[in-house]
């Protein structure tokens, strides 16, 4: 008995030994945008039971040894952090490439830790995408990754920004970057669709190493597309996020040169243009002095958004289940968009053996789009409202206005929306399914089948009381459906050899077909504004119908091998076959190698401190590009109506037989560095050259036929990527960031086709030249002549690709006087740069965007600049031309009286800018305060600026719309937002 009392003493004292031997340890977990996370792991650094905390303010307590030194915390999709132990801890947690973290999947199979992937990738995380005032996820991600330009074009709410990765990737196909959702290959026009917040993360692979795997479509880059997914023996996580947003015209300096109407009757009788007498006349007849912006376009138009989101998991079924209301006006009239989005992410663990999974989306929106205000819109009842003659005055005494405004034959635009209606709705769904087996250890069998579809439908209407329709009424119906579906069959086994070498084997198979059609039916003479079917119109019917396929077959395969996690080797293979070429052309091999070198696992770099990571890459290979119009390889019959109405055939088409893959070879050397744990820095250098490139070749008109889609001619681009991303302060309160990346690209032709070393697409202004860009292509102007008041321009040398300024002429010959601008049409630098400050629970956030030598014809200057036609015309200008010519010894911007501007190199404008695109204050309630409530778990407030600064030496509209040409263009807009997170 004394000794088991003995025993029990001496358990009893080495029980409170221990417990004096522990000391108790608080923190916080937070992202980037000091969101709190839910579902981290804690553990003492070399004791792995201390586990996971839900707590979905991101606060953790627990108990570690006294002696314990180190913590480290992780949590799926960031990177791991080891913090020494202290009292308060402060965790911020980064989704990045340069740490080794959580396992990602970026293409086929079941992923790669973020540390141990060779390509190059660059990730935009949930943090970075949510709360920006646009419904489309792809502007989020301008100024985000080195090498990728992204530019709006429209201000429309539902237009879609384009994308370029490392310069154009072909001089006649498509170089727009594949999109890929959870698997499932989707076309850019679906992203609009689609709720931003429902994704955790925006991969863009950028080298051989990571696009290969893709072959035919991985030409362009891929943009991979995580969305968000249930979280294991999770309670249920509600978030509801509302906004609100103002939207206003970005920039309105284009449109404040417009003359007022003083202005306009001053030049008039200074230029002799009218008699003071005349213009007398009209000041009693037309009183009006119109400002047309503010009558063209709306302001402050309302922006609405909310989103409710459940998120969780129990036993071995996970979920994440989100419905969201989005409606954005424009502010031209007859524009907007307004949408509803339903998402379904459930996955769960059936057995030991397999794991089965559902993501699915439904959209449904209805939107308007303005043609008047396009890239290439000629009206002046839209985006050339600024050539309206300021006198007139739409308005009735009691504020309201006209239909038709007095003294011209326009239309009130409010009157015209209401009446001329073009209403678009667009149901989209997309759905990935698949099953994952696992039938011996390491081995994974997966097959899954996907689905991007959808039906879109236009209604248009003119009503016959609509007074310029004189009564006669106007109704079509058009309907568009399309089906992409996916299905892909991978097996995967991975092993290891003597603890060191680590194995991992890929095949795959995948089938993806396309099914596109369209109807149509419209008529005229509608004579009630009741009556207004399709069927109603009995003055004309007509009736439309078409459609079209394609079809990819592939096999691929990947090996990747590394020893000790410190080399690093992969090899990728794939063999696609295409409809859009002929059977004997139909098939092409892709492939690709990578090796990565882990030097910090070396030993003369690990004792050195300073630098905690460094990895050199390099990978290379080939990928394939068949964005092309389907059928271009086949000779087509069409049919017209001839000889008396008699049914006729007619060749469509001329076909080419011999057309086969466009192929491009891409060799990356890239090193990523971090320094004392906190500032990272990678370097890139690429070289990505496109062979046998699908371009339509002129062939001589007797043919029939003015071009015929071959394989000729070559292009290159080379170039560097920079980013740079500083935690300059991190510790219980504070977080300071600094990011940046930079993109030099050099593009340059290197072979035409029929032995020519230059060609100038017709009308365009565009030209192609062997050893450069592609650059601008016009008529070089020279100036004002101060003797003569008479404009100039350069002649050509016999070179007329070389820019020749030895002799000047002042005879104006459009095609005689052609040479190069030396101007590229794409810029060679973009980029972006951002920080984020964050003081306990108060944060800002900024992110701004630029492209640098970039280049734009602004053709609504040749309207707005060029009072020898349109004053004569009776149209306004902009104040600018009051600078002419006068006298002899006179330096103006314009020639002398009656000189018509033509159009020449002096409307090629530097639209190079800089815009800051996103500015967000934030505030996160204590959760003290929030803990009282019994029911509140997390409240973020916060206010977003989009677009609100532009700086740019460009005179025209706006300087970001992607295109050669801008004339009368939907102008980009700013918003403010206003918006409320709760976490429940």
């Amino acid at each position: 008995m004394k000794r088991l009392t003995l025993l029990l003493a001496c358990f009893m004292l080495s029980m409170g030994l221990a417990i004096a031997q522990t000391t108790k340890v608080k923190g916080i977990v937070v992202d980037e945008s000091n969101e709190p996370i839910a579902g981290v792991s804690v553990m003492v650094k070399g004791n792995n039971a201390i586990g996971t905390f839900k707590k979905v303010d991101g606060q953790f307590t627990l108990d570690v040894p006294a002696s314990a030194k180190m913590l480290i915390i992780k949590y799926l999709g960031m990177g791991d952090q080891e913090v020494a132990i202290g009292p308060d801890l402060r965790v911020v947690l980064k989704e990045e490439d340069s740490v080794l973290g959580e396992v990602v999947v970026l293409g086929y199979g079941t992923g790669k830790k973020v540390g141990t992937i060779i390509g190059s990738v660059a990730k935009v995380s949930s943090a970075e995408i949510k709360e920006r005032p646009t419904a489309n996820v792809l502007d989020a991600i301008q100024g985000k990754v080195a090498g990728l330009q992204v530019y709006n074009s429209s201000g429309e709410p539902s237009a879609t920004p384009s994308l370029r990765l490392h310069g154009t990737g072909s001089l006649g196909a498509s170089s727009t970057p594949l999109y890929v959702l959870d698997g499932m290959p989707i076309s850019s026009a679906t992203f609009l669709s689609l709720n931003p917040n429902d994704f955790e993360i925006v991969s863009v692979l950028k080298d051989a190493s990571a696009t290969s795997i893709y072959g035919a479509r991985g030409a362009n880059g891929v943009v991979y597309i995580s969305s968000k997914k249930g979280i294991a023996n999770q309670d249920a996580i509600i978030n509801v996020n509302a906004q609100y947003g103002i939207s206003n015209l970005a920039n309105s300096a284009f449109y404040d040169k417009s003359m007022s109407s003083d202005e306009l009757f001053k030049y008039w009788e200074e230029t002799g243009f009218r008699t003071k007498e005349y213009i007398e006349n009209y000041r009693k007849t037309y009183n009006g002095n119109t400002q047309w912006r503010d009558y063209y376009m709306k302001s402050d138009v309302p922006t609405y958004q909310l989103d409710l989101s459940l998120r969780g998991g129990g036993g071995k079924t996970t979920y994440f289940i989100s419905g969201s209301y989005f409606n954005q006006d424009g502010i031209v009239y007859r524009s907007g968009y307004e949408r509803y989005t339903l998402r379904s992410n459930i996955e769960s663990r059936v057995n030991d053996w397999m794991k089965v999974g559902v993501n699915l989306t439904g959209a449904y929106d209805l939107r308007e789009t303005n043609g008047n205000f396009a890239v290439a819109s000629s009206s002046t009842g839209g985006g050339l409202y600024f050539l309206v003659a300021p006198y007139y005055n739409p308005y009735k005494e009691d504020g309201s206005r006209y239909d038709i405004i007095p003294g011209t034959t326009r239309v009130n635009p409010e009157y015209m929306a209401n009446n001329v209606l073009e209403d678009r709705n667009k149901i989209q769904f997309n759905g990935v399914a698949f099953v994952e087996l696992y039938p011996v250890k390491g081995l994974t069998l997966r097959s899954q089948i996907g689905t991007d579809a959808y039906d879109y439908t236009i209604s248009t209407k003119t009503y016959p009381s609509y007074t310029p329709a004189n009564g006669v009424g106007a109704a079509g119906e058009y309907f568009y459906r399309n089906a992409t579906n996916t299905m892909t069959n991978t097996a995967e086994y991975r092993f290891q050899l003597k603890d060191t070498h680590n194995l991992t084997l890929l095949v795959g198979q995948e089938y993806v077909n396309n099914n596109y059609r369209d109807f149509s039916g419209r008529s005229t003479g509608q004579s009630d504004d009741r009556l207004m079917l399709v069927s109603n119109g009995q003055t004309t019917k007509l009736a439309d119908s078409s459609s079209s396929a394609y079809a990819f077959f592939s096999l691929f395969g990947r090996v990747d091998y590394n020893f000790g996690e410190k080399y690093f080797f992969d090899f990728n293979v794939r063999n696609d076959q295409s409809s859009r070429f002929g059977k004997d052309n139909r098939s092409a091999m892709f492939y690709s190698g990578g090796a990565m070198w882990d030097m910090k696992k070396e030993s003369f770099l690990s004792d050195i401190s300073p630098i905690t990571a460094m990895k050199l890459r390099f990978s290379a290979g080939s990928s394939g590009n068949s964005e092309i119009d389907n059928y271009q390889h086949l000779a087509t019959i069409s049919t017209v109506a001839a000889y008396g109405g008699a049914t006729s055939w007619n060749v469509g088409t001329p076909g080419n037989s011999f057309l086969s893959w466009e192929k491009q070879f891409l060799g990356t050397l890239g090193v990523n560095t971090e320094f004392y744990g906190k500032y990272r820095l990678g370097l890139e250098v690429y070289k990505r050259s496109t062979q046998n490139m699908l371009m339509d070749v002129p062939t001589p008109y007797t043919t029939g036929y003015s071009t015929i889609t071959s394989n000729v001619g070559t292009m290159q681009n080379t170039g560097i990527d920079i980013t740079l991303d500083l935690d300059l302060l991190k510790n219980k309160d504070w977080y300071v960031n600094f990011n940046t990346n930079f993109n030099y690209n050099k593009e340059k032709v290197t072979e035409l086709f029929n032995g020519l070393s230059e060609w100038t697409v017709p009308n365009t202004g565009v030209t192609y030249v062997v050893g450069k860009p592609v650059e601008a292509y016009w008529p070089l102007y020279a100036g004002i002549d101060p003797a003569d008041g008479k404009q100039m321009w350069y002649v050509p040398g016999e070179n007329i690709s070389e820019m020749t300024k030895d002799k000047t002429t002042k005879t104006f010959d459009p095609d005689g006087l052609l040479q190069t601008s030396g101007k590229p049409l794409s810029a060679p630098i973009a980029g972006g740069f951002g920080a984020t400050a964050s003081y306990k629970g108060i944060s800002v956030l900024c992110n701004f965007a630029y492209a640098y030598d970039k280049w734009l014809y602004d053709n609504d200057r040749f309207y707005s600049e060029n009072p020898a036609i349109y004053i004569a015309q009776g149209m306004n200008q902009s104040r600018e031309v009051f600078d002419y010519w006068k006298k002899a010894g006179d330096v103006t911007k314009f020639p002398k009286l009656g000189e018509q501007l033509q159009f020449d190199s002096h409307l090629l404008e530097d639209a190079s800018f800089l815009r800051l695109k996103t500015l967000t204050l934030a505030y996160q309630v204590p959760t003290s305060l929030l803990k009282k409530t019994n029911f509140f778990k997390g409240v973020r407030v916060y206010g977003t600026a989009r677009n609100i600064l532009t700086f740019t030496n460009y005179l025209g509209i706006d300087p970001e719309i992607d295109s050669n040409l801008t004339r009368g263009a939907y102008p980009n807009t700013k918003q403010f937002v206003f918006g409320i997170d709760i976490t429940l």
